[in-house]
């Protein structure tokens, strides 16, 4: 029997864990047995995370406030944790915010903070990361991307070709190190509609009836159910572990089927 898929002695510094996809894969990550960096913008949120963690796996996690546009805060980020933990063997960059929006109803302003917070952020992170995993020997760099980042839709202009951007960076920078010998694969997950607070505003839409939502959604889906946060974190601690040693530069598409095709009605 092939042994599982883990993540066993290895560093992950997850944007944006305070909630949702994050604080799941803080959450699974640390099951699999590797220290977390938990780090969000919301000092509150990312504690809870990094307790909850604690509270079942001992002293497996810390907790960082941290605002991904701005580079120094990065720094003091990765400066941190070579403090606790002397090495930073995965990257997952997760942190982002979801604004509509058609290309005559978008605002430049909610186009600029859209990038600022989906794009800029993996720039800075990618960036000043990957000498820190350098120099622990290589690691693996996953960025959360979307399944809009893969097919156009007409109210996520911002963020859909935002979430394009991510797609395309990922794969530059997966070649870059392995141009340069680094042991460092980067990668970029697309997942559909997942049950976070993302999805909030499609809530919203129908009158705050969260299970209309969700089977208006999940119509939409080939095999007919919106992603639960997990669906997701099986797939990140794929990419994260050893065995997933030959993949870089890839889309690692969750979706049910969504960006396969047309599905006909009857």
């Amino acid at each position: 029997m092939a042994a599982p898929v883990s993540a066993n002695a290895k560093v992950a510094l997850i944007t944006g864990a305070g909630s949702g996809l994050g604080r799941e894969s803080a959450i699974h990550l640390a099951k699999e047995g590797a220290k977390i960096i938990a780090s969000d913008l919301n000092e509150k949120t990312a504690q809870e995370t990094a307790a909850t963690i604690n509270e079942k796996h001992g002293k497996a996690a810390i907790s960082i406030k941290h605002d991904v546009n701005k580079e120094y805060d990065w720094n003091n980020t990765l400066e941190q944790v070579k403090k606790e933990f002397g090495n930073i063997n995965i990257l997952i960059n997760n942190a982002g915010i979801s604004i509509g929006g058609d290309i005559e109803t978008t605002e430049f302003s909610d186009w600029k903070k859209l990038y600022q917070v989906n794009v800029d952020s993996i720039f800075w992170g990618c960036k000043l990361a990957i000498p820190y995993m350098k120099q622990s020997g290589g690691g693996s760099i996953i960025n959360i991307s979307s399944t809009v980042g893969l097919m156009g839709n007409p109210l996520t202009l911002g963020y859909g070709s935002g979430k394009a951007a991510v797609c395309s960076m990922s794969k530059s920078i997966a070649l870059h190190c392995a141009r340069h010998k680094y042991n460092i694969r980067c990668n970029s997950i697309h997942p559909t509609f997942v049950k976070t607070p993302l999805l909030d505003r499609f809530t919203s839409a129908v009158g705050g009836n969260e299970e209309k939502a969700y089977e208006t959604l999940a119509n939409l889906i080939p095999l007919g159910e919106i992603l639960e946060p997990k669906d997701v974190t099986y797939g990140i601690i794929y990419l994260a572990s050893d065995e997933s040693r030959m993949i870089t530069g890839s889309e690692l598409v969750i979706d049910g089927g969504l960006t396969s095709g047309y599905m006909p009605p009857i």
